[in-house]
């Protein structure tokens, strides 16, 4: 039995259908050229079996427009001048700026204390050590000179009248001499035995003594080197013209020219520096015959005071 064939007719999805319609709407809106492109687009869609969709065409690869815009190539920088390097500006080289010279340390001058002190067995430098501060020197048990102390302008006592051999200096040449005639026109005939001693005379009279009497007693009677008057050049020892050593005397004071010394040595600028009971002050024995020159001024004040010269000098220094 022949049976009668009917062709049936897929029917088009919704999709396919909205495809057709599309182009016609925007062909309106954006021209005709506009709109034949888009239709042409969506008439291939849905894809086709080459790129994973069931029945479809794929789109053919649109050649490239003539119209496409050209590959713009970046236009060359035109040629720039060189620009000179400039110089590296030059600081002038400053002049180096003089570091200041130090000026020499000068050690400061010792201050001495308000009151003379006890008496003790030091080597302090005294305060004024110079050839030209013999006035004001102060030596004692404590202070002393330097070793290198040693007057230019010594003499022989002979210059002024006296008996030779001791060395003096030159500063006390006028006033010893006046002394010297004045004591004699008064009946007192001076001798000397004693007058500038070096560190070293004094180091081996100190030890003398010490050999004499023992160190103990030595230290009463005799300076240790560079604590001796006898170093400033200013300093004597009188006695009797023709006797014996003044410490042979049981007091040379009392003799004539002990005594005229004592009354009238300080007229002439000489102080008798370790006065009668005064150990406590001098810090050595009672010595009549032992004079300084510190000039007629100052034995003056000395004179006046009442003072052992030591006390006097400690004001001074």
């Amino acid at each position: 039995m022949a049976v009668a064939t009917r062709t049936f007719r897929r029917p088009q999805p919704v999709l396919g259908r909205l495809a057709m319609a599309i182009p016609v709407v925007l062909a309106v809106a954006l021209g005709t050229a506009g709109g034949t492109l888009l239709s042409g687009a969506l008439l291939s869609w849905p894809p086709g079996p080459e790129t994973g969709g069931p029945g479809t065409t794929p789109l053919p690869t649109p050649d490239a427009s003539p119209t496409d815009a050209p590959t713009l190539q970046p236009s060359p920088d035109p040629t720039r001048s060189p620009r000179p390097t400039p110089d590296a500006t030059r600081r002038p080289t400053p002049d180096a700026t003089p570091i200041p010279t130090q000026p020499p340390t000068v050690a400061p001058t010792p201050v001495p204390p308000a009151d003379p002190p006890a008496c003790r067995y030091d080597d302090l430098l005294t305060f004024h050590p110079g050839l030209d501060s013999w006035r004001k020197s102060l030596l004692d048990t404590i202070y002393a000179l330097p070793g290198s102390y040693a007057p230019y302008d010594l003499v022989d006592s002979s210059s002024a009248g006296l008996n030779r051999g001791y060395p003096i200096r030159a500063i006390v040449l006028d006033d010893l001499a006046a002394l010297v005639a004045d004591a004699r026109a008064a009946g007192a005939k001076l001798g000397v035995v004693s007058g500038y001693r070096s560190h070293a005379q004094q180091a081996v009279t100190f030890q003398h003594w010490v050999e004499v009497a023992g160190y103990e007693a030595a230290l009463r009677t005799s300076a240790r080197a560079g604590h001796s008057e006898h170093q400033l050049g200013t300093t004597l020892d009188f006695t009797t013209d023709g006797g014996p050593a003044p410490w042979e005397y049981a007091d040379w004071a009392t003799t004539r020219e002990g005594a005229w010394m004592a009354a009238n040595a300080w007229r002439y600028g000489f102080v008798m520096s370790y006065p009668r009971d005064a150990f406590a002050q001098t810090c050595y024995d009672y010595e009549p015959w032992h004079y300084r020159y510190v000039g007629r001024e100052l034995a003056h004040r000395i004179q006046s005071s009442g003072l052992p010269p030591r006390l006097v000098l400690w004001g001074i220094q």
